[in-house]
């Protein structure tokens, strides 16, 4: 029986990012015969959406994946557990959670990330909708965002670099 190894992607809210990063990396690792299976989760709790965000419902029918309504599962709020059982953690943007992590989970990310366990990317979030006064007074905390088309793009990429990698290691390995 061939043991899988587990990669973790994490953002926010575990509603677009991490979600499309999961969908991705299961799809190409299964092209790369790769013995990688990946997760998502999420740093906040309770999240006000569910199923799978329209932004990456788009992407992905975009690239003609099949069944994309089997994806639709609700977000799922990361735990110590969800970290241990991970060979790797990719947390999707280092300035917005690192700090998450650590508030969550003490000092278990800094020692992750010393033994090569966590990584951090630079995907932003797609812009928040729906509160136009909020955005035009600049009202409630800035984050920075990238707009939908090229957040998704950017997963995309991040995740492809990371399962090419995984499989050039897998081959200097034999």
């Amino acid at each position: 029986m061939v043991q899988y190894r587990k990669a973790l992607f994490i953002c926010t809210g575990n509603y677009y990012r991490s979600r499309l990063a999961e969908i991705l990396f299961n799809h190409y690792a299964s092209q790369h015969d790769l013995t990688w299976d990946a997760d998502s989760r999420g740093l906040v709790e309770k999240v006000r959406y569910e199923g799978l965000s329209p932004s990456a419902i788009r992407y992905l029918e975009s690239r003609k994946f099949e069944g994309v309504e089997q994806y639709g599962r609700n977000p799922e709020a990361a735990t110590l557990k969800d970290l241990e059982k991970a060979d790797l953690v990719i947390a999707l943007n280092r300035k917005e959670h690192e700090p998450m992590l650590k508030m969550r989970f003490g000092q278990v990310p800094t020692v992750m990330e010393k033994k090569g366990k966590l990584r951090f990317w630079n995907v932003y979030d797609v812009p928040a909708t729906g509160n136009l006064l909020k955005g035009l007074f600049r009202a409630g905390p800035e984050r920075s965002c990238q707009e939908e088309e090229s957040g998704t793009e950017h997963i995309d990429f991040a995740v492809q670099s990371l399962v090419w990698e995984l499989a050039r290691t897998k081959a200097d390995k034999k």
